[in-house]
């Protein structure tokens, strides 16, 4: 309870810190007046209508795997880890709870060292293509679940490794093709309904992961993910050619060009 106590406040610390980094940070010049109240209907349309285009449609694609990525992470790695210590290995639940944060961690830590360089990626190639790129590396992290046979043994840290690369890749490479892809009057609803599909694949992969855990084996959800992964990067490959960037004065960066 103590360590639980702990953890909570320490975040809750944290959150403070950057709530007044921003306070003391951020402009104060205030927005503009608002062209009236749009209702939400026509917000959630509008958003909807912009799948049309290939480019919107594989960033959708992309949140939907990207953010239920996060959840399976740490929800089912957690809860693998802790079934296998307590039943198999006779541990405490505390001291289960403990191995499991400990490789979660190393996901974690992983992917926060590797956000900087899938920034520098989406500068250099092509944003979709970059996704496509990530969302094969992500899978191909989750399928390696199918591999570990000892999840308290040294197997299981490698997986988490490529995990925690595969997880920021999915993350950080699907919101810059959005920004890419749509008029900045209409960029605010579009990334409502991109965290909307992400919300949906919390929930969809999430259920589907369960399913799998109890019917099948612990990496169930792992493998739900990596196959999602790998349908989201078929979009990718069959629609990149006809994906065309139509803000891409708003981002001051030159057009790469077609390969």
């Amino acid at each position: 309870m103590a360590a639980t106590r702990t953890s909570f406040l320490i975040i809750a610390g944290g959150i403070l810190v950057v709530a007044g980094l921003l306070w003391l940070t951020l402009s104060p010049a205030k927005a503009g007046p608002a062209d009236g109240h749009v209702p939400l209907s026509r917000l959630v349309r509008e958003g909807l209508v912009l799948v049309r285009d290939p480019g919107v449609a594989l960033s959708y694609a992309a949140s939907f795997v990207a953010r239920a990525d996060l959840a399976i992470v740490v929800g089912f790695m957690s809860l693998w880890i802790t079934d296998h210590a307590v039943n198999e290995r006779g541990m405490s639940g505390a001291e289960a709870l403990a191995r499991a944060g400990a490789v979660v961690g190393v996901a974690q830590m992983v992917a926060l060292a590797c956000a900087p360089l899938f920034g520098w990626l989406g500068d250099r190639m092509r944003r979709q293509d970059l996704v496509i790129v990530a969302q094969l590396v992500a899978a191909c992290a989750y399928l390696s679940t199918l591999l570990v046979t000892d999840p308290l043994g040294t197997d299981m840290i490698v997986v988490a490794v490529l995990i925690g690369v595969g997880e920021i890749a999915g993350i950080t490479t699907a919101g810059p093709l959005l920004v890419q892809q749509v008029p900045a009057d209409v960029r605010g609803t579009a990334f409502g309904v991109h965290t909307l599909c992400g919300a949906a694949g919390i929930m969809i992969l999430s259920a589907v992961g369960g399913l799998l855990y109890d019917a099948w084996r612990p990496a169930g959800p792992f493998v739900a993910a990596g196959v999602a992964g790998l349908l989201v990067a078929a979009f990718g490959l069959a629609v990149r050619r006809r994906v065309r960037a139509s803000v891409q004065a708003d981002l001051g960066r030159e057009a790469m060009p077609e390969r």
